[in-house]
């Protein structure tokens, strides 16, 4: 499985490449909460098993209405703290408060996301076509090191295009380049 922090950084790129699309808050929060499920269930039974919050069924349903709303209410109330983790990790976005809709779809593409990467890697993790199997009929053994050499790619580029962003970040504070030099694609 890959780690928390792996999801977060394989899908990131769609901000980097599309900022007025994707909300980075919205794509961290999504694609690293459904884990939580396994520190709770870690902390009450010291089992670290794949329950409901890992199926399509949830991240479908329930789950990215809970946390739209709550990246939602964040953006708007805690807008200063987010920019100031922002800059303690060297990240300038464009803007930090999105429209709901924005926000919405970010956090489908998280958790759908997440559970994507999870499901070719989990041998035992019966929700995630819950309620129609119960059992992971995707899990593809040792061919799982190929999904974790994929989320490793997309990680790697990810910081990829984040040092790009401080480096040119900073030639335009020294006056070397007037704009971005970052092509839209």
């Amino acid at each position: 499985m890959p780690a928390s922090p792996l999801h977060f950084l394989a899908i990131a790129p769609l901000h980097f490449k599309r900022p007025d699309k994707f909300d980075m808050t919205a794509l961290f929060c999504s694609s690293m909460a459904v884990d939580l499920e396994l520190l709770y269930a870690f902390l009450v039974s010291g089992s670290t098993t794949h329950g409901f919050w890992h199926s399509y069924f949830f991240v479908l349903t329930i789950y990215p209405i809970g946390i739209s709303l709550f990246v939602y209410s964040i953006e708007r109330e805690l807008k200063g703290t987010i920019l100031g983790i922002y800059r303690f990790f060297r990240f300038f976005p464009d803007k930090v408060k999105y429209s709901f809709r924005t926000v919405y779809f970010c956090c489908l593409v998280g958790g759908v996301s997440h559970i994507f990467f999870d499901m070719w890697t989990h041998s035992v993790s019966s929700y995630v076509l819950f309620p129609f199997a119960t059992e992971n009929p995707f899990w593809i053994g040792e061919w799982g090191n190929v999904v974790f050499a994929l989320v490793f790619l997309l990680s790697s580029y990810t910081i990829i295009l984040w040092m790009k962003q401080i480096f040119v970040r900073r030639r335009m504070r020294q006056g070397k380049v007037d704009r971005p030099i970052m092509p839209k694609q």
